[in-house]
């Protein structure tokens, strides 16, 4: 049987004996599997009518994605967020981030309207 709650630490995830708060199993799992083709796409959707730059198939880890997303907020001048695998650019930068991903040598293209 594997411990799923301490009354020190709270819940803990079963893998890895830690707590959830710690947990060394998400630093570890893969990012998505894919075709191997960035999809980027602008949307505007439950955000205020503002527009953003989103970016989805980058392969890699947490620390990979995070670094991808300094990467182009910085080259965009804008914010932005990397949330569950999909990178967030503030404004609409779809075409300068295409030219980012084939820069660096991967395949990207534009998704959506």
């Amino acid at each position: 049987m594997s411990l799923v709650y301490s009354t020190e630490a709270g819940r803990m995830c079963p893998a890895c004996r830690q707590p959830i708060a710690a947990c060394l199993c998400k630093a570890r799992a893969p990012g998505p599997a894919g075709d191997g083709i960035v999809r980027v796409s602008r949307e505007k959707q439950g955000r205020a009518g503002k527009l953003v730059t989103v970016v989805r198939g980058l392969q890699g880890d947490t620390a990979a994605l995070a670094g991808w997303g300094k990467k182009l907020r910085t080259a965009c001048g804008a914010g932005g967020s990397v949330k569950d695998g999909v990178l967030e650019v503030q404004g609409d930068h779809v075409e300068r981030v295409l030219a980012l991903l084939a820069e660096a040598g991967l395949r990207g293209k534009r998704a959506g309207g």
